[in-house]
């Protein structure tokens, strides 16, 4: 390999690009923005203006990719912090303990994030962008691919599509002669509404949760700190919920949540900017692992293999784990079907933790495997509150950095015993 071409240059693409290039290709990323080192706002991320996080999974991956990112995120006012000390966490039943669970957390806005990578990546001498640049089909030579073809054609030895969460890879494979792949889609009817706000609270924490929860609870939120120390509230409707784009609706709407800190940041705080909606969040996971033939010289990765509905946070570390097989198949000089299969291996675990809930509100037809672990994440909502040990070994789960195991079925599921402690946990000291 010694002509790499990324088509996407946001965050998947970005990490693409940088193992790429440690491995001696001569890389070039298209994107479809026009872009330089120092970009912030992208046209083609309208999740941007929506809070992003970076699990322990995720910051692992990101500072073996780009070592010493860690200071760069600190610099820019991006603090590290235990997830259990700093993130309010609230299920139907209560809050989750504040303990320190061992898993440290980031919450960065997006723009600023992928500025951070589009300098470390642009400035290798063996990395070139080339912006304005629309991807309309994969160059063909046989069952290779050799290139990318747009307003004009760029020739590769490699293509790694990373368009996110609209790619049109499927169409492409179909374009080249290759049976277009399957795809998994669970659909909650998710939608983000979104504001940012001065930081008039000083209560502490960094980050608020309260997720909705089939099939009771059709309304959450999320409250991120970002960098610059504002607020980014996000009031999330399910199963056709949808909030208010006016002042008062969106107060309103957030009165209505069961943690108070939504309503308290709003009132507190003054408004910055505009009200910022997304919908159509639906997961989705294109099967490309599975196709009967896959070409050579082709490998995708990030969103453009498994979109996963944002509010669980994971798109971004999933991405980062995937940069990293990418990396290490690299390195073992594995063949690009293999190496895909790798690529789709980093994705099952997010896949079953995002959709688990989501399927009790999907119309289709739900399998027998997905309603076990339906009834598993019940119970772990119903034992958080007053259970410590559990909270830190879903917490390692949900972070990717476990796989769950006996030990933490046994914790969701043995009996509750005399005088557990099942009702709401009132917000508690930091214990």
């Amino acid at each position: 390999m010694t002509r790499a071409v990324v088509v996407g240059g946001g965050f998947g693409g970005l990490c693409a690009a940088r193992v790429l290039a440690e491995h001696g290709a001569d890389v070039v990323v298209l994107e479809q923005d026009e872009v330089t080192a120092e970009s912030l706002q992208r046209r083609g991320v309208p999740q941007a203006q929506h809070p992003h996080a970076l699990l322990a999974r995720g910051l692992r991956e990101l500072e073996a990719l780009f070592p010493g990112l860690g200071d760069e995120l600190t610099a820019v006012g991006a603090p590290e912090a235990d997830f259990g000390e700093v993130v309010r966490y609230r299920v139907p039943a209560g809050w989750a303990p504040r303990v320190p669970v061992g898993l440290p957390i980031r919450t960065v806005t997006r723009p600023v994030l992928e500025r951070l990578l589009r300098r470390r990546v642009l400035a290798d001498p063996r990395v070139t962008t080339r912006g304005g640049f629309t991807a309309e089909d994969l160059l063909w030579r046989g069952d290779r691919v050799c290139g990318v073809r747009g307003p004009r054609v760029v020739d590769a030895d490699l293509v790694v599509v990373a368009t996110g969460r609209h790619s049109r890879v499927g169409t492409w494979l179909r374009y080249g002669g290759f049976e277009p792949p399957k795809a998994l889609v669970v659909d909650a009817g998710t939608v983000y509404t979104t504001r940012e706000f001065s930081a008039g609270s000083t209560r502490d924490w960094t980050a608020v949760a309260e997720f909705p929860r089939a099939p009771g609870v059709r309304r959450g939120g999320l409250v991120v700190t970002t960098e610059s120390g504002t607020r980014l509230v996000t009031l999330v409707g399910a199963d056709g919920q949808v909030a208010p784009t006016t002042e008062s609706g969106f107060l309103n709407y957030a009165r209505g949540l069961r943690a108070p800190e939504f309503a308290d940041v709003i009132g507190s705080g003054e408004p910055v900017g505009t009200v910022h909606r997304m919908a159509r969040l639906h997961s989705r996971w294109t099967l490309l692992h599975r196709m009967p033939r896959w070409p050579a010289g082709l490998l995708c990765l990030g969103d453009a293999v498994c979109a996963l509905n944002p509010v669980h946070a994971q798109g971004m570390t999933v991405a980062a784990v995937q940069a990293a097989v990418l990396r290490d198949g690299l390195a073992e000089g594995v063949a690009e079907v293999e190496l895909q299969r790798r690529i789709a291996g980093a994705v099952g675990q997010a896949w079953a933790l995002a959709t688990g809930a989501d399927r009790v509100w999907d119309p289709f037809p739900t399998p027998w495997r997905s309603r076990a672990l339906v009834r598993v994440l019940a119970r772990v909502d119903e034992r958080l509150p007053g259970d410590p040990g559990l909270f830190r070994d879903f917490s390692r789960v949900a972070h990717l950095v476990d796989r769950p195991g006996p030990g933490l079925l046994w914790r969701a599921l043995r009996p509750v015993r005399r005088g557990h402690q099942r009702g709401a946990v009132l917000d508690q000291p930091l214990a």
